[in-house]
């Protein structure tokens, strides 16, 4: 049962779909981030971003549409968080080419609460 639970938290959200192998060779803006988001992303983090799900709740993902978070997190940070995986995060880096991280980073940042 323990074995079942980790493996379901560890491999919950690495994901990779179509678009990814699909995407590879494409320069950042051509990339559709957003479906590489739904498809690799939103198991933790959700469709908006807001990690109000089950499984973002087990591994405390990130709320990306904190204000506070993202004023006091660099796209560095992003793109180096999405490529090594901080904490139970899957790392990307050999999943994702430079040009769907850096895609998915700017996507990240479109996921900022506007007020």
């Amino acid at each position: 049962m323990v074995i079942a639970g980790f493996l379901f938290l560890s491999s919950g959200c690495a994901s990779t779909g179509p678009l990814t192998a699909q995407q590879a060779n494409y320069p950042a803006d051509k990339v559709d981030a957003r479906g590489l988001f739904l498809e690799n992303c939103v198991v933790c983090h959700g469709k908006n971003g807001r990690a109000q799900t089950f499984h973002g709740w087990l591994v405390g993902a990130q709320n990306l549409t904190d204000a506070k978070w993202q004023a006091d997190t660099t796209d560095g940070q992003i793109i180096n968080a999405i490529k090594t995986g901080p904490s139970v995060m899957p790392a990307f880096e050999k999943k994702l080419s430079p040009s769907e991280i850096d895609a998915l980073a700017t996507y990240v940042r479109s996921c900022k609460q506007t007020r």
